[in-house]
């Protein structure tokens, strides 16, 4: 689906309201992959404020992973991940595992296959790419 930039916003609504409501013992998380510059950040900005985060969401490039709380009925937290520079760990250095522990959480994951850790087998995966300056490409994997 190919979506500009200005209808992210619609998009991450869309997206935000098809999440199972019961979705198990777990968090929910979704994996995001593109190449830089493709919107993945933006998506998920776009994404918490659906959820009702209230902080100003950014890159987590350099502490890898935020957390945020959200005032969404059913996820109550948010969790941006941002795995690019985790291809050389070993080890659940950022303590991915206890976010998907939590069934209250949505996780969303840049870079999912720089993870140290499997990324959930079961867990979609959204692919960023870039049409032109203004429109951006997004699929289901």
């Amino acid at each position: 689906m190919e979506v500009t930039l200005d209808r992210l916003e619609h998009f991450a609504k869309e997206f935000v309201h098809s999440l199972p409501s019961n979705h198990g013992e777990k968090a929910y998380v979704v994996g995001l992959q593109g190449d830089l510059g493709a919107g993945k950040t933006t998506f998920v900005q776009a994404v918490a404020q659906v959820l009702g985060v209230k902080s100003r969401v950014t890159s987590p490039t350099f502490v890898i992973a935020q957390r945020y709380d959200t005032t969404h009925p059913v996820f109550t937290h948010l969790v941006h991940v941002d795995a690019y520079r985790l291809s050389d760990e070993t080890g659940d250095t950022i303590g991915f595992m206890d976010y998907v522990r939590d069934p209250h959480t949505l996780v969303l994951v840049e870079w999912p296959e720089h993870l140290p850790v499997e990324f959930p087998k079961d867990a979609p995966i959204l692919k960023f790419s870039t049409v032109n300056e203004t429109e951006r490409n997004i699929e289901y994997a």
